[in-house]
């Protein structure tokens, strides 16, 4: 007898058994079993990202917000400088252009809008030294002066509106007639009671620019506006009861004493000077 081949007769037989325990049973045929498999396999896994729009539009309407409020911020933010009776002041400006301002003097301009536009809202009298580049505007009450890069002088106080060029050209505009000039190296225009401005040639613009060395020059000034330029310059009041129409030409050094000044630029006119107190004076006739 062969054992091997007995011993594989045995395993065969047993083999046979077990697996017919592991049988799967299926409920359903299998050929639609196969086909609904089939069909799951065929569909795609896709993950969709669905914009939450809401949010979205909420982002860029605060972007649009934050960019408006910059641009009106930049736009609108205002740097000042005003001086006292008796004080000048140097303002540099973001350009490397300076102003200084004769006492009782504001001057404003809008730093982060300074590369868009150069403009300076005066009142009062300043002399500009003004950096090469974009137009330069200085805007006042009475007129409007504009420049590329020079040097000039503004007087604007009430009624009273002159501008004095040092050097390079300036173009002066009266607010109300739109009259313009152009003015060269010393020439000074002047604003009338018409609206024109009368332009006068071969001033002596080291007058014009004296009270920044604290000297005060006059000529063919009426008597009143010296008194009020004293005013400005000393700190004091002055009570001025005469004639309106007087006319005043002289000079002197701010650093005299007041009452010698009053008195200097009274005795012309026979004119009397009353020292009510430290601040306050009254000149008659």
């Amino acid at each position: 007898m062969n054992l091997d081949s007995n011993n594989k007769d045995i395993f065969d037989k047993e083999s046979e058994e077990l697996f017919s325990l592991l049988k799967v049973t299926w409920n359903k045929p299998k050929e639609e079993i196969w086909e609904t498999w089939s069909k799951e396999r065929k569909k795609a896994s896709v993950i969709t990202m669905k914009p939450k729009s809401n949010q979205w539009i909420l982002a860029a309407a605060a972007s649009v917000v934050l960019l408006l409020s910059i641009g009106i911020f930049m736009s609108t933010y205002t740097t000042s400088y005003e001086t006292l009776a008796g004080e000048h002041l140097t303002a540099n400006l973001p350009d490397g252009s300076i102003i200084n301002l004769n006492a009782r003097s504001e001057i404003s301009y809008k730093p982060y809008w300074w590369w868009m536009k150069r403009q300076v809202i005066l009142q009062g009298e300043s002399y500009f030294e003004v950096k090469k580049g974009k137009k330069f505007s200085v805007e006042s009450s009475s007129g409007n002066t504009e420049v590329l890069g020079t040097s000039f002088n503004i007087y604007s106080r009430d009624d009273r509106y002159e501008v004095t060029c040092i050097s390079g050209k300036v173009k002066v505009q009266a607010n109300e007639t739109k009259h313009s000039v152009i003015l060269h190296p010393e020439e000074k225009a002047s604003l009338q009671k018409t609206g024109q401005l009368i332009v006068e040639e071969e001033v002596n613009v080291e007058n014009t620019k004296a009270w920044m060395s604290n000297k005060l020059v006059f000529t063919s000034v009426q008597l009143i506006e010296v008194f009020k330029e004293i005013e400005r310059q000393y700190g004091v009041k002055i009570n001025f009861k005469g004639n309106d129409d007087l006319i005043y030409s002289g000079s002197f050094d701010k650093l005299q004493n007041v009452e010698d000044v009053l008195e200097i630029v009274s005795r012309p006119f026979e004119l009397h000077v009353t020292k009510q107190n430290n601040y306050q004076y009254i000149i008659t006739e």
